[in-house]
């Protein structure tokens, strides 16, 4: 079975103040901090107003503010511990982690008992691309918190970005010990699951994210993903449905629903969506070709030539594109461009049966017949090479018109669109279907700042 790419992880941190706003999300108090906030940390008068003004000004989010009010108390005094620790984390919060790393290791150097400074050094190192460095640091702050939840994901994550999967999932584990609505450890932790094909085991851990926090979109759409590999259509369809009540703008999940009400022949929200892809993504050459191959079964022939023709654009190799706006010209008539593109089709897919059969009908109906027939006995062959009697027939009874000794009889053969199967799952190497985000600020129990780990994606389906 093929691995399933995985979504981004996501890497928490302290934060410095009681209460605030992250990503529009309340943040509970982390208890201590207002008591760790209010303590006397310089005798020196003037460091110890401008630390106050840094704390109120980072309390407001105004990191380049706090940053100066914070170097100006370091000036007074430059031994403070908790300026240097401070003055890293706007730093980091400004993305600024090299300064950040310099200040937290300062901070811990004055004062080697600072556990938040130990952890903030983690997530410094790891933004940086330094994960053994972070794993230390992670690890020295377990030694003076051994009972953090977000300490635990973070070493895991890290161990993970490691390759270190199975110690990864112990330190997931731990974290869910600490804290069983975890949502996000449970996600990670079935990403892992997935890469080492545990299928069932991956399906619960993603049903306990999803249970454990509603909200996450993508451990929604992955589980919609492992659903669907499993035949369970039906929960497939719920679970890409909350992913996009969630989040309408992800255009995964929104590209396997539509795939689903294809299928479905619930042709009119499965072109809704399909549209909505299209605007998300202008380069996704798979909605182009499944909303022109949906519009064509919806009878929207004209549209669906405009969508087919962008497709083509995209990707000009793609045989059944070419097929399929071959089958909805001809639905409008226009027998010399249909006939252009199911030639067009044939060549990178000469063993295309339906695309012989349709060259045929539009050879017949551009009165040659000669052609016609040459077409059709190749179709004859391909349908019987695959064991389709039916089609088979079907062609029979078509050559048998075109015979000298027989009437005409106008049946042209329906053209055929060629709707999605079930969706494929794409192997790590191949297509990404969601850029890389920016770094964010989260939320728990405690600020958390997020940065997205750089991990391939999901790849859309084929047609």
């Amino acid at each position: 079975m093929k691995t399933i790419p995985l979504l981004a992880a996501t890497i928490i941190s302290f934060g410095l103040t009681s209460v605030g706003q992250a990503q529009g999300k309340e943040i509970p108090e982390y208890k201590g901090t207002k008591q760790l906030m209010e303590g006397p940390y310089s005798n020196n008068l003037d460091a110890a107003s401008y630390f106050q003004v840094g704390v109120k000004l980072y309390g407001r989010r105004d990191f380049p503010g706090a940053e100066r009010a914070f170097r100006k108390a370091l000036e007074f005094d430059p031994y403070m511990a908790m300026g240097r620790y401070l003055l890293a984390n706007t730093y980091l919060q400004q993305g600024k982690n090299q300064l950040a790393l310099e200040q937290y290791q300062i901070a811990i150097a004055l004062d080697p008992t600072l556990s938040q400074a130990y952890y903030n050094l983690g997530i410094a190192f790891y933004k940086e691309g330094a994960p053994d460095s972070a794993i230390a640091a992670y690890r020295q702050a377990l030694s003076f918190n051994p009972e953090s939840a977000n300490i635990y994901y973070n070493l895991g994550l890290a161990l993970e970005s490691q390759g270190d999967q199975e110690e990864a999932i112990e330190h997931y584990q731990a974290t869910i010990r600490l804290d069983p609505d975890y949502g996000k450890a449970y996600y990670n932790m079935g990403l892992i699951l997935v890469d080492q094909d545990q299928i069932g085991p991956a399906t619960t851990a993603l049903r306990q994210a999803v249970r454990t926090q509603p909200k996450l979109e993508k451990a929604h759409y992955q589980l919609g993903l492992l659903l669907v590999e499993q035949g369970e259509k039906s929960a497939a369809e719920e679970s890409f449905r909350e992913a996009v009540k969630v989040d309408p703008n992800l255009a995964p999940a929104q590209y396997q629903l539509a795939v689903i009400l294809f299928e479905k022949g619930e042709l009119a929200e499965a072109i809704t969506r399909f549209r909505l892809v299209t605007e998300l993504e202008p380069e996704n050459v798979d909605a182009y070709r499944q909303l022109g191959a949906a519009l064509t079964a919806n009878g929207e022939y004209a549209e669906a030539v405009t969508t087919l023709k962008l497709a083509v654009q995209l990707d000009p190799y793609h045989a059944l594109t070419h097929y399929n706006l071959g089958v909805a010209l001809q639905q409008q008539e226009q027998y010399e461009e249909a006939m252009a593109e199911y030639q067009q089709a044939l060549s990178l897919s000469p063993a295309l049966a339906e695309g012989h059969y349709n060259l045929g009908v539009v050879l017949e109906k551009s009165q040659q017949r000669e052609e016609a027939l040459s077409s059709l006995v190749k179709a004859r062959e391909l349908f019987a090479f695959a064991g389709n009697e039916e089609k088979v027939t079907e062609v029979d009874e078509y050559i048998m018109q075109l015979e000298p000794e027989a009437s005409l009889v106008d049946t042209q053969e329906t053209p055929e669109v060629d709707s999605p199967g079930i969706p494929q799952m794409k192997s790590p190497e191949t297509l990404e279907v969601e850029s890389q985000e920016t770094p964010k600020l989260e939320s728990t129990d405690t600020e958390e700042m997020e940065p997205e780990k750089s991990e391939p994606e999901r790849g859309i389906p084929k047609l």
